[in-house]
């Protein structure tokens, strides 16, 4: 998931919403995943006809991602 920088009215509410504590305010984001951040930016364009804008059940296999680090290796960048 990406967060549009664009749409984003940095006001919070995700923060506490992400049940793996993974969003960070932009000058809070830990220095070891500041690359994310321009990351997170490009795939927002590239994603960006499909927005999440209401709460949706998890997937199947979240608790086993949740906790899994050096993820990038298995980001597809092209949504099908």
């Amino acid at each position: 998931m990406v967060i549009d920088p664009l749409e984003c009215i940095d006001c919070d509410a995700c923060v506490p919403e992400c049940p793996v504590e993974a969003i960070y305010p932009d000058d809070e984001v830990p220095e070891k995943w500041e690359h994310y951040i321009d990351l997170n930016e490009r795939l927002a364009e590239q994603w960006e006809d499909h927005v999440i804008n209401e709460t949706q059940d998890e997937l199947p296999d979240a608790d086993d991602w949740a906790e899994r680090e050096d993820k990038l290796e298995f980001l597809q960048e092209d949504w099908d």
